[in-house]
């Protein structure tokens, strides 16, 4: 059984509080057994090295004491006023040297993600957003802009610069936390010093991440012991103090649309920078010449996780001419999608959360006129149906009119459970792009939108008008990622009224104008 602790002032913590995470495969497999074994050791009953521990139970992790987050919010004031003196050749070191121990320490981060309830491909999927993020040709990219000369002008020279802003705290999603957190390294470019709350029921992953892929590379700079802090706690708690707290200034935080918003209010309320990373209802559109293999391959990316993940691709807008074709390959292709255990390196499907929602969804799309292609069933990880499963069978249906869709919770609500609408786009050339570029920018949601065409005429019309989302990929991969692009941030809903794509190291830093006088010789 591994250990997991937290980490406060440079100081692996171990609070002698602990919880107990098991295996996703017996939680999802043998539920009961796994429940029984959890309350043993909870109460002392069974033995830690018990070889029935063991073969159910991960790890066991610390959990904070009534004094951790503040002791961390005092170190990393600390580290950031220490931190901000550091060279900005030396602050970009320390984040190639954070890429390379990512890339030596994938195959064990896998295995984490696997046992934390990750598929295979969904983790490998996670990792790529990681390692594409912290590139060696983003961050020289990204240290370009954070500080330089704008010109001569008369006696002067004129630079601009990015300030840190301070102590930077975050709060990552439950799924995927560990990879979504990860982008907060770009915080330390600009000399801030950071907080991560891990999630209480799944942190092992992040705490792995910071603690042996970020930590010892800090350690290995001799930067101040502050400079990064994990605290596994109470939401509610920790989420008090950083709000109370005169030495915090910014706050990420990732969640549901309207708990975010909430919480962004509050945030700003206490004069403090909200940085919102929210739900998704990402579109995909498809033109009457697009490549449909490939934009097949990227859709069906969609059910990755069981379609609980942000910025996959849950909404498609189907040209007319060739929407037939496209619905019938297309259903063959889901039809043939892999149920299993997480540890299946098959599997693309999560268990689903929101079990009860989707069937919500479902039979609103159907009673306002969708039709279902396939799916709509809750299985279990054999791929059965069974109404106790984990699973939801992955579901499509299709949507003959742009209109009808638009009265639907699955156009208006975040999906995140395996379904997605098929909608035609039916009329004159002009016509459907005036109704898909309505459909989008209208929409509630706006991280990632993806467009698969070949006309050279339609593609520089949608480049020019598709406003509503933080990333616009052509004839890409929808949840590809690119250097130099962030692989986070969106509009509306996604982002909160600040919301676009999001630069971690320009979010947590304030723009400041330098000029300086030329002194001439007398």
């Amino acid at each position: 059984m591994k250990k997991f602790t937290l980490l406060v002032d440079g100081q692996d913590l171990d609070t002698g509080i602990y919880e107990y995470f098991p295996y996703a495969d017996k939680v999802i497999s043998d539920f009961k057994t796994t429940f029984r074994i959890l309350t043993q050791l909870k109460l002392g009953r069974l033995r830690e090295d018990s070889s029935e521990a063991n073969k159910y139970i991960f790890a066991k992790y610390c959990v904070a004491k009534e004094d951790t987050n503040l002791n961390a919010i005092e170190a990393a004031y600390k580290a950031y006023k220490e931190f901000r003196k550091f060279p900005l050749s030396t602050r970009k070191n320390i984040l190639r040297d954070i890429h390379k121990s990512l890339l030596e320490h994938k195959e064990e981060f896998l295995k984490i993600l696997i046992a934390e309830g990750h598929p295979l491909k969904l983790g490998e999927w996670e990792f790529a957003g990681m390692e594409v993020g912290s590139s060696f040709q983003s961050i020289d990219y990204y240290c370009q802009m954070i500080q330089k000369e704008i010109k001569k002008h008369s006696n002067e020279i004129l630079y601009y610069a990015r300030k840190p802003d301070g102590v930077v705290c975050l709060s990552p999603p439950r799924s995927a936390a560990a990879s979504n957190s990860f982008n907060a390294i770009l915080a330390f470019l600009v000399g801030n010093a950071l907080i991560i709350k891990p999630p209480l029921k799944t942190p092992v992953s992040t705490l792995f991440v910071w603690n042996n892929i970020v930590g010892n590379v800090l350690k290995k700079y001799n930067t101040p012991g502050g400079l990064v802090n994990i605290v596994v706690g109470n939401s509610k708690k920790l989420m008090d103090e950083w709000l109370k707290s005169s030495f915090v200034n910014d706050i990420i935080f990732f969640g549901d649309s309207k708990k975010g918003i909430e919480t962004g209010i509050q945030i700003y309320k206490a004069n403090k920078k909200p940085i919102l990373e929210l739900s998704g209802n990402d579109i995909l559109i498809i033109w009457k010449d697009a490549d449909l293999n490939k934009a097949m391959d990227s859709l069906i990316e969609g059910f990755l996780g069981s379609t609980q993940v942000c910025m996959m691709p849950k909404i498609s807008l189907i040209h007319e001419n060739v929407f037939d074709g496209f619905e019938k390959r297309f259903t063959e292709k889901v039809k043939a999608l892999k149920v299993g255990l997480p540890s299946d390196e098959e599997t693309i499907l999560s268990p689903v959360s929101k079990i009860s929602e989707f069937f919500l969804f479902l039979e609103d799309s159907l009673s306002k006129g969708a039709t279902l292609v396939c799916g709509g069933k809750r299985i279990n990880h054999l791929g059965k149906i069974d109404e106790e499963g984990h699973y939801i069978q992955p579901t499509l249906i299709k949507i003959d009119d742009v209109e009808k869709a638009k009265n639907m919770l699955c156009i208006n609500e975040e999906i995140f459970f395996p379904l997605i609408p098929l909608i035609k786009v039916a009329g004159s050339d002009e016509e459907i792009f005036n109704k898909m570029v309505e459909m989008v920018d209208s929409h509630s949601y706006g991280l990632r939108v993806s467009l698969w065409i070949s006309s050279a005429k339609f593609m520089r019309k949608f480049a020019k008008q598709l406003d509503n989302c933080g990333i616009l990929r052509i004839n890409s991969r929808h949840a590809g990622f690119s250097c130099y692009i962030s692989t986070h941030g969106g509009t509306k809903k996604s982002g909160g009224p600040f919301g676009e794509m999001n630069y971690f190291w320009q979010k947590t830093s304030h723009l400041q104008g330098i000029c300086r006088t030329v002194q001439t010789k007398k």
